[in-house]
């Protein structure tokens, strides 16, 4: 009977060696997870992702043309045409880090005027959780809109946003870093520091019934702009603007 015939011995080869040391690597920019992002909307994810490193016109990103609100009303195929693949984008960092606050409020105009309302939640916390100084409300720049029913909604917004983010802080929950727990359910809730209103939006005045004449009649009762029928909201009241905003207070 012939011999057995040994099998080869595996070895490993620094070429493997260095591969999954390569693959344990992490960046604080998460690379690897930029370029699985990118693939699902780019042919050359690498090529995409080298584009948003390359900082023009400036390295924060332009605001783009606001789109006005009888386009954008009741038009949610309008926003994500705006803004396609706007999930992935916000889990790459390159591209957060060049986002603006401004930017962000008016996506969630935007929202806000299609009435696709499970989307306020999405951009709310991706918001809450720009640590950045410039991210503070109080820092939020007057965008000094023409549009007085747009400016109104962008004021309405920030001031929603600032009662909404001291909400979260006051039950321990921080913009910057993990949550604060109490030991037990009577213990105080923990101090912070508030979120607080930029000046411009006090001078911000109330909706006109003369300025909703080109929107749907759906949206337009009694010289108030409806954006969800039988709305609560105080802060937006107070612009003749109806509307719920439970979306800005989740955990």
């Amino acid at each position: 009977m012939p011999p057995r015939r040994r099998q080869p011995r595996f070895k490993i080869t620094w070429w493997m060696r260095l591969r999954s040391y390569l693959r344990r690597l992490g960046t604080p920019l998460h690379l690897r997870g930029s370029i699985t992002r990118l693939r699902h909307s780019h042919k050359h994810p690498y090529l995409a992702l080298l584009r948003l490193f390359i900082p023009f016109p400036s390295w924060s990103f332009p605001l783009p043309k606001p789109v006005p609100p009888h386009q954008i009303a009741e038009n949610v195929d309008l926003y994500y045409r705006r803004h396609p693949n706007i999930r992935d984008l916000q889990c790459i960092r390159i591209w957060e880090s060049r986002d603006t606050p401004l930017r962000s409020l008016y996506r969630l105009y935007e929202i806000f005027m299609t009435g696709e309302y499970a989307l306020l939640g999405l951009e709310t916390e991706y918001f809450w959780h720009q640590s950045g100084r410039k991210w503070g409300l109080g820092q939020l720049p007057d965008p000094r809109d023409p549009d007085p029913v747009r400016y109104a909604l962008l004021a309405c917004i920030t001031e929603e946003l600032v009662e909404a983010f001291n909400w979260r802080l006051g039950l321990g929950m921080r913009r910057k870093g993990p949550a604060v727990e109490r030991e037990h359910g009577r213990d105080p809730y923990p101090p912070f520091i508030p979120e607080v209103l930029p000046n411009w939006t006090q001078d911000v005045l109330p909706i006109e019934a003369d300025m909703l004449h080109n929107l749907p009649p759906t949206m337009v009762h009694k010289g108030n702009l409806i954006l969800e029928a039988n709305g609560s909201s105080k802060v937006f009241a107070k612009r003749n603007i109806v509307t719920n905003v439970g979306w800005l207070y989740t955990i």
